[in-house]
């Protein structure tokens, strides 16, 4: 069996709140995984485009609207389905009963329906890219981290940033629940682990244990 291709992850910041889109492939291979299109889908299809890439799959680490503003945009411009955290996938088809930021986050603002949604254990393969679906409520009902464990990258939505965690006092927010989240399912990871947030700079699990005061023997 061949070996796989170098992970490549390219960020690329969109709208006024600078949230993470994250292009995700291997290479060797064309096809993509496009993580949160906040806004300016033709940004992100352009990006696509210069790196010889096709859109595999547009998949939402949780359903608010600096997170999701792109989604019908891109899906026209690229033909790839979206995915979207099962408690979450309201959000997508109302984006007015939630917190009425999207004219401010740069969006586009369609209504649409998720294509397929997502629990947690799922494995959700594009291109050459295989992610483990980890259910990370807590900022919101639905929100997933997409694990790679293989190449030690997590890419954690709102959930866990650096030095910080997402805010629960949004409606759906649940503060017990998100540190479950963090602690029980994300610091059981390897603590080598790259963390790709959906705001702010990247860090790793065992800075952000660290920053926690927490420890295990991974």
């Amino acid at each position: 069996m061949a070996d796989k291709g170098a992970l490549r992850v390219d960020r690329v910041p969109v709208g006024p709140l600078s949230t993470n889109c994250y292009v995700v492939w291997r290479e060797g291979s064309n096809v993509a995984a496009v993580i949160d299109p906040a806004a300016h889908a033709e940004q992100i299809a352009g990006r696509l485009d210069r790196s010889g890439l096709t859109c595999g799959a547009i998949i939402n680490t949780h359903g608010h609207p600096d997170h999701i503003g792109a989604n019908g945009m891109l899906r026209g411009l690229t033909g790839a389905r979206v995915y979207v955290g099962a408690e979450d996938s309201h959000m997508l088809a109302h984006p007015d009963d939630i917190f009425r930021v999207l004219a401010r986050s740069g969006g586009e603002g369609d209504k649409l329906d998720a294509d397929e949604v997502l629990a947690d254990g799922d494995r959700l393969s594009v291109g050459e890219v295989e992610f483990c679906v980890l259910a990370t409520p807590g900022h919101t009902p639905g929100g997933i981290s997409l694990s790679l464990e293989s190449d030690l990258t997590v890419f954690t939505g709102d959930t866990l940033f650096k030095m910080g965690v997402g805010r629960t006092d949004f409606a759906g927010g649940d503060e017990v629940a998100l540190f479950d989240s963090i602690y029980r399912v994300l610091f059981s990871l390897d603590q080598r682990t790259k963390v790709y947030p959906g705001h702010g700079p990247d860090t790793t699990i065992a800075a952000e244990m660290a920053w926690h005061g927490r420890s295990h023997s991974r």
